[in-house]
């Protein structure tokens, strides 16, 4: 446990998010283009950014406010508990691979936002809170992943222009990355992996709120 007193990791990413946000309204947008996830420019011309900005993009007050709340109050205390290298290579690796189904699923690179990022530290967060010991809070990400998990069925269905894919997959790859660390991590402790202990302990927090 780290237990850094200033998340300098979370603090950048939502200061990047707001101040591009500011910039695609200053600029009415002319900046998105530099920013989409668009595999021609990636691979014709080593355009690699792209992989990543278009988690920091936004489209409207709502769509930023929301995002930012959520990573901040998670990127936190992953950071603060777990290191500023661990949230670092989440933000990328949650956003390289929500931005790349995201465009396989639709076949469009007209989308932005947070969001795939922010259901992967929500899915990592989810299993790691029925880690013996861990930070109590954590447990409220339980609750936000079946609320996630909801409104990735309603999005599919109902065909909305919101990233279904980007969400689901951010999800996944978190849900992912907690199972693995929480094998590592009872392995340490000497204990056996158990899928088992990990859901029951999904149903408690949800018993108990």
């Amino acid at each position: 446990m780290r237990n850094l007193k200033y998340p300098l990791v979370t603090y950048s990413v939502v200061v990047t998010c707001v101040v591009v946000y500011l910039l695609q309204l200053i600029s009415h947008n002319k900046i998105d283009y530099s920013l989409f996830f668009i595999p021609e420019r990636i691979i014709d011309n080593f355009e690699v950014w792209r992989l990543f900005t278009p988690a920091i993009m936004h489209f409207g007050v709502m769509h930023i406010l929301f995002n930012v709340m959520i990573f901040n109050f998670f990127g936190s205390m992953i950071e603060r508990d777990y290191g500023p290298s661990k949230l670092l290579l989440m933000f990328f690796g949650f956003s390289a691979v929500s931005d790349f189904f995201q465009y396989l699923f639709t076949q469009n690179y007209l989308f932005g936002g947070l969001s795939g990022v922010v259901s992967g530290v929500v899915g990592y967060s989810m299993i790691i809170s029925v880690i013996p010991g861990v930070d109590s809070r954590f447990k409220m990400a339980v609750g936000l992943c079946l609320i996630n998990i909801v409104f990735n069925i309603y999005e599919y269905f109902a065909q909305s222009h919101v990233a279904f894919a980007a969400h689901a997959t951010g999800l996944i790859a978190g849900i992912a990355w907690g199972v693995f660390e929480y094998n590592l991590i009872m392995h340490r402790m000497g204990r056996k992996f158990s899928a088992k202990d990990i859901v029951n302990g999904i149903i408690n927090t949800l018993r108990n709120r």
